[in-house]
């Protein structure tokens, strides 16, 4: 099931619009639901002008857009158990304006531009069942800015030169790490993995592999040690207590036969 809503006023000159969304969906094995949200705006203008023999021309824009969006989700695929959940938020501006002019087929233009973006974002998952359990978490946070120039001479066969330049930067903080557990015939392997990221990205993994069949066999072994010595015990036990019953026996018959032999009966 989901809803969702547009509306839009303006035109390509100068507009805005916005839109926003939410859904869900269940099936007999997950469920999951989401919600999306956005809105940009812009304006531009255009303006040309004729001075004798020659043309002007001028033009400018400007444009801004924010978004944001949330999912999450949870299920089983036959073998794990899983869930999901991340969610972003996002901003960005570009504005830019260039002039021409050209007189007797050549056309010279000069352009600039300049534009900022902003993102963070953040997220968790993670599952359980028959292939580990394994588990992820981040949270990332960005922003860059760019500016830019550029000149070009053409005439009216597209022979001519441009030349440019621009120049850009931008920061990046966050951490994500993750790590999970299996068994494989015998073979225990838990790993880390890792990102740090402050203006350049560092990585950072760690997996190690334990076999524990040694293990389960020295378990086997001991066990198997421990009957065998405990049958010795029981039979010793069994043959004191059959070797003592054997005796009394043997007195009491003894015992009888006197009697008889003392009383005369």
């Amino acid at each position: 099931m989901s809803e969702q809503a547009n509306v839009s006023v303006g035109n390509d000159n100068a507009g805005a619009s916005a839109g926003v969304s939410a859904g869900t969906e269940v099936t007999n094995t997950s469920v999951s639901a989401g919600v999306e949200a956005g809105a940009e705006v812009h304006a531009g203008v255009e303006n040309s002008n004729q001075i004798g023999d020659v043309t002007i021309s001028q033009e400018a824009h400007a444009e801004a857009e924010v978004h944001a969006e949330a999912t999450t989700e949870a299920g089983w695929d036959g073998r794990n158990a899983y869930v999901d959940a991340h969610a972003e938020v996002g901003a960005s501006a570009e504005v830019g304006a260039s002039n021409s002019v050209s007189y007797g087929g050549v056309t010279n233009t000069t352009e600039v531009h300049a534009g900022a973006e902003a993102k963070a974002y953040v997220g968790a998952s993670g599952q359980v069942g028959m292939d580990g359990a394994e588990g992820h978490a981040g949270a990332m946070a960005g922003a860059s800015v760019g500016v830019g120039a550029s000149n070009s001479t053409y005439d009216e066969n597209g022979n001519g030169a441009s030349a440019g330049a621009g120049v850009s930067a931008g920061v990046q903080v966050g951490a994500e790490v993750g790590g999970g557990a299996t068994m494989d015939d015998g073979v225990a392997t838990i790993g880390v993995e890792g990102e740090v990221a402050l203006l350049v990205g560092v990585d950072v993994d760690l997996s190690v592999s334990v076999d524990t069949k040694p293990a389960q066999e020295a378990v086997v072994d001991t066990a198997n040690t421990v009957a065998k010595e405990t049958t010795k015990v029981v039979d010793k036990v069994a043959e004191t207590v059959n070797n003592a019953g054997n005796a009394v026996v043997g007195g009491a018959k003894d015992t009888g036969k006197k009697l008889k032999k003392a009383f005369k009966f």
